[in-house]
């Protein structure tokens, strides 16, 4: 991003409500993380949802841990 396209961008964002900030941050982390789970599933189509969520949080944090079979 140019310094110019920068400096707009955070001159648009700071007009607004920190309820819209906040609300266009969670709709770019959503973003992110279908992104993510999709590249995931690109690279291994047949992975299981299990294996799914280790792989998106060691993307994201660096490391992972086993997940409980849950139906949340």
């Amino acid at each position: 991003m140019s310094d110019k396209t920068e400096e707009k961008y955070i001159e648009i964002m700071q007009k607004k409500s920190g309820e819209e900030r906040l609300k266009i941050a969670m709709e770019l982390r959503e973003f992110s993380l279908k992104m993510a789970k999709q590249g995931i599933k690109n690279q291994s189509p047949n992975i299981s949802s299990e294996d799914l969520k280790a792989r998106l949080q060691e993307r994201i944090y660096g490391f992972s841990f086993p997940f409980k079979n849950s139906n949340k």
